[in-house]
């Protein structure tokens, strides 16, 4: 008995070529020794097959003797023909292995051309013309948050774009080089809208690499508009405008269901508030607003029996199923997952119209084995990944989870509860390293959601489609679509109201693995139990229950265990909020929060680890979203409120909410003063009375603390040029204990003030994947210089710190290299 069918063989190959993409990319200097060796050992595996073929083509009367040979002769030749069986599958594979190697190897020269090393190195601006490749993002959303750089209207301004590109053309102080590169840019949105995809366009920025593995090589930060330099040709000139009309007529739908119709159509979650997005990631129903297989398939079924229905051929069958995938490709956007649904559909369609139809795993595993030969970067995509994995869960774990299900189920509704069960249990262990939490009503919200989902995709492209040419037809299948768009949002709110929601897991590669380690125990069970095999089904039940106790016991202690981890004399504390700063001080049983990161919800969790309730002094340091952005969580329980002055309505509004909500809000300046606690504070930045006062970042209130044998120092978003002016008061004094670095870690730093402080410890708040490259490298060397130790909350987790004689104690949350 083998352990694979022949026909399911290919998934080796397939996985083979899929790891080595994943690591090569991160160390492209192996890569053509890995080439070369993969390619070398797939020939000479091809030629000792060849040459035992030969041997056997002469042997076939010998062969023919073997019947009546012993039965362990017998076996024995079995065995034989099946190991050659196994060395043309080993050939297979380290061709897959060579090929992706290659590809590594000659990809990785064109993604760092000497002209923009030469010009990252000095800091001298690019001129770049790029081609867009992939949908441009706004890099902000309309959110519910009426604070922070907000309209009259309590809508977020949405004025930069995140554009994906291949640049083409790179200028340097007049030296020009033709190049292939992919980047990042980032840049205003302008009076030229956003840029399509198809489109060229030039700009001048900062460039910055990226980080090995990464899919685009570099980030590009534009210094003003992007301009155009040609538009999208004219087979995918037509999608943008057609997107953009369906997106503005779903906006005026009343109710979620208007936010959600063109991300169930097309993709398009441009309009989904950060509330609904926030309870769609809590219900597990935001694949639904991601294209993939689903879609594809709905588009190509409906093709296909449309024309099945008037009689059509097979060949026309399979032609127009063909052509209305690729202009749905071309009108949602050629995505990842996207590009996987896709060729997968390609490939069953291309096997049924030769009359052999395919089974799902050969043809998801040649799939993948073709798009990381292509594109061995796009291995390491999340995106990519579940994709592929939840495809893989369908193919493979449905049938047995409805049998399983069916011995207390109706089979219809065992079936319809296997499919998202399927889907959530294989794709469940990589979810867990983004978000390290449990969906606990994940399998009823899809299944409730199941049938609207079909139902809103075809008539939302239905009124995209129509929008210009048919208007009436056009809000006839908008106000349909809003229906079942309207049902699943109203699932989503609902589920997300429920309590324990979603429940705590363990967080990185350990929680991955050990939840996948009990989905294979789960679903071995869930066999054995089909299957009536009492004794293994016992033992895999009984195991679970020991699991789901252990596990039990952990959320009951998960409370109380963490607070007394930390250290009980703790002072300050670092939250990991993300990508934005909150900083807890704690003295003589008074608490001060500087700044609020981005998210109430972040920023109350840690509050509630760290057993804090009411806020004595709360600094917000300026109105960026990613310091007041969290201001919600606190705005009932801040006494004091330590403030610049507002630069707009919606920063004098959110300050008006807090001094109704029984806050004293004081504008603060250099030599302002105060106490909390056993502690002494006192504003260094922004300057009093100027002509021309700092705004922005670099008007960021800079306080130092000092007692409990701590001095500290906060940096908020200060520039190098703010830096320097800030030294030059001579209000930096000495040295401190403990910096909060500046701007998350950016490069544009004063090395001279961080000589100046010689801090011992330097806070990071900084965001895990950040699109911004922080934290830089130049600051990190620059804190190593002065002698400070840096540690990241992206890494580290919650940092606290506590006094220890004359030294300090350090507790992070994770055990990383580099965190104390």
């Amino acid at each position: 008995m083998t352990v694979l069918a022949p026909e399911h063989r290919i998934l080796l190959p397939a996985a083979a070529s899929w790891i080595t993409a994943s690591v090569l990319v991160g160390s492209p200097t192996a890569a053509a020794g890995v080439a070369v060796g993969g390619l070398l050992l797939a020939l000479l595996c091809t030629a000792v097959l060849v040459r035992q073929g030969g041997h056997r083509q002469g042997g076939h009367r010998r062969d023919a003797s073997r019947v009546g040979r012993p039965p362990l002769i017998r076996r024995w030749s079995g065995l034989l023909l099946s190991i050659e069986g196994w060395a043309g599958l080993l050939a297979v594979a380290l061709l897959g292995v060579g090929l992706v190697a290659s590809m590594v190897a000659v990809r990785d020269a064109s993604r760092s051309p000497p002209l923009l090393g030469d010009a990252i190195d000095s800091g001298r601006a690019v001129s770049v013309t790029l081609t867009v490749t992939d949908k441009t993002e706004l890099q902000s959303r309309t959110s519910a948050t009426p604070w922070d750089r907000s309209t009259e209207t309590g809508e977020q301004r949405r004025t930069e774009q995140r554009i994906r590109g291949t640049v083409t053309e790179l200028t340097v102080g007049g030296r020009t080089s033709s190049v292939s590169l992919p980047v990042v840019v980032f840049a205003e949105a302008g009076p030229n809208g956003l840029a399509a995809i198809g489109e060229r366009v030039s700009l001048i920025g900062q460039a910055r690499w990226t980080e090995p593995g990464e899919q685009a090589a570099a980030l590009i930060f534009a210094r003003g508009a992007v301009t155009p330099v040609s538009p999208p040709p004219a087979w995918l000139s037509w999608a943008p405008g057609m997107r953009e009309v369906f997106a503005e007529q779903a906006g005026e739908l009343p109710g979620r269901g208007g936010e959600l119709l063109p991300g169930l159509a097309i993709g398009d979650t441009t309009g989904v508030s950060d509330d609904l997005d926030s309870d769609m990631i809590t219900s597990s129903l935001s694949h639904l607003t991601a294209v993939s297989g689903a879609n594809c398939a709905v588009i190509v079924a409906v093709i296909v029996l449309v024309l099945s229905g008037v009689g059509a051929p097979r060949w026309l069958r399979i032609g127009g199923g063909l052509a209305g995938l690729g202009l749905f490709v071309i009108l949602v956007t050629p995505e990842p997952s996207v590009v996987r649904a896709a060729l997968m559909a390609v490939a069953v369609l291309l096997s049924l119209g030769s009359g052999r139809p395919a089974a799902g795993l050969p043809v998801l595993s040649l799939v993948v084995l073709v798009i990381v030969i292509s594109d061995p970067w796009i291995a390491r995509s999340y995106g990519f990944v579940l994709s592929v994995l939840a495809t893989g869960g369908l193919l493979t774990l449905t049938r047995p989870i409805a049998a399983f299900l069916s011995t207390w189920l109706p089979r219809p509704v065992s079936a319809g509860l296997a499919i998202p069960l399927a889907a959530q249990l294989a794709c469940q262990p990589v979810v867990i390293t983004l978000d390290a939490s449990l969906p606990l009503y994940g399998v009823p919200a899809n299944l409730l959601a199941a049938p609207a989902a079909p139902l809103a995709t075809l008539l939302g492209l239905l009124a995209c489609l129509c929008a210009n040419i048919i208007p009436p037809l056009s809000w006839l299948a908008l106000w349909l679509g809003w229906v079942p768009a309207s049902w699943i949002a109203g699932i989503a709110t609902t589920v997300s109201t429920l309590p324990a929601s979603r429940v705590p897991w363990l967080a990185g590669v350990g929680g991955a693995l050990a939840l996948a380690a009990i989905t294979v125990v789960l679903i071995a069970a869930m066999i054995a139990m089909a299957r009536k095999k009492r004794v293994a089904a016992t033992v895999m039940a009984a195991l679970l229950v020991v699991i789901g106790g252990a596990y039990a016991g952990a959320l009951l202690a998960d409370r109380v265990g963490p607070r007394l981890a930390l250290p009980r004399e703790w002072s300050y504390a670092a939250c990991d909020v993300g990508q934005g700063d909150a900083v807890v001080i704690r003295s003589g049983g008074a608490v001060a929060l500087v700044d609020t990161g981005p998210d109430p919800a972040s920023l109350g969790r840690c509050l509630d680890r760290l057993g804090i309730g009411q806020i004595n002094l709360l600094v917000l340091s300026h109105f960026d979203l990613d310091h007041v952005g969290g201001v919600a969580a606190v705005v009932s329980r801040s006494d004091q409120v330590l403030t610049p002055p507002p630069e707009n309505a919606a920063d004098e509004r959110m300050l008006r909410d807090l001094k109704a909500a029984g806050a004293t809000v004081v504008e603060v300046a250099a030599g302002d003063s105060g106490t909390l606690g056993a502690l002494g504070w006192q504003v260094l930045w922004p300057p009093g009375a100027t002509r021309h006062p700092p705004s922005g970042n670099d008007g960021s209130v800079v306080l130092g603390f000092e007692g409990d044998g701590i001095r500290s120092l906060f940096l908020g978003d200060l520039s190098e040029s703010a830096q320097e002016a800030l030294l030059s008061t001579r209000t930096v004094r000495g040295t401190v204990d403990l910096v909060k670095v500046a701007h998350h870690g950016s490069a544009d730093q004063s090395a001279r003030l961080y000589q100046a402080i010689a801090a011992r410890i330097g806070l990071i708040s900084v965001g895990a994947g950040n699109d911004y490259g922080h934290p830089a490298p130049t600051i990190l060397d620059t804190l190593r210089a002065a002698g400070t130790a840096p540690v990241r909350t992206d890494e580290c987790g919650l940092v606290v710190v506590a006094p220890s004689g004359d030294s300090l104690t350090v507790w992070t949350e994770h055990a990383e290299p580099g965190c104390h």
